[in-house]
């Protein structure tokens, strides 16, 4: 009796939780900018270089209040970073590829013939692979990786992003966005040094 109960009271929210929300899918896309925030004991410099990603959203409108809604994006991203190592004069290029999974909570109203939205909240983000490329040389960050932290650097991040942008009444969109990493990436022996993640994107999309 208790779990039919249970599954009655869960059916009647998901009822009341659709029919208060309006939801919409779309695609999106941006030219991205990353670097790593590193400790200053390190003796070294990351500096931004270009990379892309491509992806999708899923954005949750909420009827009791039209200026409110929950976006989560699933990002595939490239992304590259200079290095320069002031101790040996090393000078070298991390690639990465990953997925990013932000979650942003959003406030939206009406400008001219569209709509302003910004928004904040968490994102989760797992490497697929990453590279440390210079003329002396190459190196995969994520060699032997039988656990996160047997890695040069580990492949999962957390950390918070913010995105601003303007959608038109045709459903393009454009956007601001940046995100950056609570996590301290080098592990393997390297915990002495403390790098976190940081990006910035330009994007469009299309909201369908």
């Amino acid at each position: 009796m208790k779990h039919k109960i249970f599954h009655i009271t869960m059916l009647l929210w998901s009822i009341c939780f659709i029919s208060y929300s309006q939801s919409s899918v779309g695609v999106k896309t941006d030219l991205n900018f990353s670097t790593f925030i590193i400790s200053r004991s390190a003796n070294i410099k990351c500096s931004m270089k270009a990379g892309g990603s491509l992806g999708f959203f899923y954005k949750h409108n909420y009827k009791w209040s039209e200026n409110v809604a929950t976006q989560i994006d699933m990002m595939f991203r490239y992304r590259t970073t200079k290095l320069e190592n002031h101790n040996t004069g090393e000078t070298g290029t991390f690639n990465y590829f990953g997925i990013d999974l932000p979650v942003y909570f959003i406030q939206q109203g009406e400008l001219d013939n569209g709509s302003f939205f910004a928004g904040a909240g968490p994102f989760a983000s797992f490497g697929l692979s990453n590279r440390y490329n210079s003329t002396h040389r190459r190196v995969d960050l994520y060699k032997n990786d039988q656990t996160d932290d047997n890695t040069i650097m580990k492949r999962w991040d957390f950390g918070v992003g913010i995105i601003i942008g303007y959608e038109m009444i045709s459903g393009l969109q454009f956007n601001f966005s940046y995100q950056m990493g609570f996590r301290n990436l080098m592990s393997n022996g390297f915990e002495n040094i403390n790098m976190n993640s940081q990006l910035v994107g330009f994007g469009v999309g299309y909201r369908f």
